[in-house]
């Protein structure tokens, strides 16, 4: 009788590790899945297809991230221009919200994220935030209910895109930075590559 309860026993044991073994390896397919599902696409329109609108990616115009490289590399090195126009173009030389927005340039996009180069587009905004001991809270429509709607946008507001659902930094001159996708991370792109909600300040 012992013999047939060790017995049951270790069969417990053994169908409880197989369920696990069998639970873990559906979550990783449907992770698989999901993932598949959430990878964007190049589309053959002249459009950069930035994933799921449904869910967290965008899509913006080729010629609207070309327009803006051909104007930055003109701006930046246009050192002749007033007080004011050169303190937008080089903000992001001197430090404050714009400059630490620069420091970003490159960051993966990671759902949820909110480390350093790792984050999503509310947990870049935040970041930069922090950076400049201003602390936003964590999702896109906390932090526009935080702040002061403006239509006079200066550099380091937030600006608000598709409904609510994206938010970056604006850097002046009708362009911001945001963390995007998967696929093409934290970039400058214009302020009207998405739908444009309106902009925030915490000035």
């Amino acid at each position: 009788m012992s013999f047939m309860k060790q017995n049951s026993a270790r069969h417990r044991a053994e169908t409880k590790s197989h369920l696990v073994r069998s639970t873990t390896i559906g979550t990783v397919v449907a992770g698989a899945a999901v993932v598949g599902l959430a990878a964007p696409a190049q589309a053959s329109s002249g459009l950069v297809d930035l994933g799921s609108t449904a869910s967290y990616g965008y899509q913006a115009s080729t010629s609207s991230v070309q327009a803006y490289n051909a104007s930055y590399t003109m701006q930046t090195t246009n050192t002749v221009g007033s007080a004011a126009s050169v303190s937008t173009q080089s903000n992001h030389s001197t430090g404050g919200l714009v400059g630490t927005a620069y420091q970003g340039i490159g960051g993966a996009y990671v759902w949820g994220g909110v480390g350093f180069k790792a984050w999503d587009c509310s947990g870049f905004t935040q970041w930069v935030y922090a950076q400049n001991g201003i602390n936003l809270p964590r999702t896109t429509w906390a932090q526009f209910a935080a702040g002061t709607p403006t239509s006079n946008p200066q550099p380091g507001d937030l600006v608000s895109q598709n409904g609510g659902s994206h938010v970056g930094i604006y850097i002046g001159n009708g362009q911001m930075i945001s963390a995007l996708n998967p696929s093409q991370g934290t970039q400058v792109h214009s302020v009207n590559a998405m739908q444009l909600d309106g902009y925030y300040t915490f000035r």
